[in-house]
């Protein structure tokens, strides 16, 4: 009968890695909105830097004129590229968190699983697939 015991307090295994799973899910859905606010903020000035100001005549710039341009076209190119960069790293960060998520409910799974067989075998009178500790319990995989 202690085994049967054994399997029912592994429900707080469930609940540390249901904890576990909402905080990686707060964490991605963080991401997700710092991703969202930069593609909206970046938008626009790609339209811009593509589209150009369609009153500026290259042939009538003077040089200085001319390099001024060049350069603000330039800072935009690059400075779009540091933000292209910053929601790559957002992009991985929320790769990170999702495999972190996964791993966290294949631990709920096999827990949920453990304690399923356990209480099973007490209602086939000890007749059930349950060989052994089946249940992990939760991981910390932060």
């Amino acid at each position: 009968m202690g085994k049967k015991v054994y399997e029912l307090s592994k429900l707080k295994d469930v609940i540390t890695a249901c904890k576990q799973a909402t905080i990686a899910i707060e964490r991605v859905n963080v991401a997700n909105d710092s991703i969202s606010a930069i593609s909206e903020l970046v938008t626009p000035t790609l339209k811009q830097a593509i589209t150009g100001d369609d009153n500026v005549n290259y042939f009538e710039l003077n040089g200085d004129e001319l390099r001024d341009f060049i350069e603000k076209q330039g800072n935009t190119i690059y400075n779009t590229m540091r933000v292209l960069t910053e929601m790559d790293e957002l992009s991985a960060l929320i790769d990170s968190k999702t495999a972190t998520l996964s791993g966290v409910i294949d631990d709920i799974n096999s827990t949920v699983n453990g304690i399923n067989d356990g209480i099973n075998s007490v209602f086939d009178g000890g007749n059930s697939d349950y060989s052994g500790d089946n249940s992990q319990g939760a991981t910390n995989h932060d």
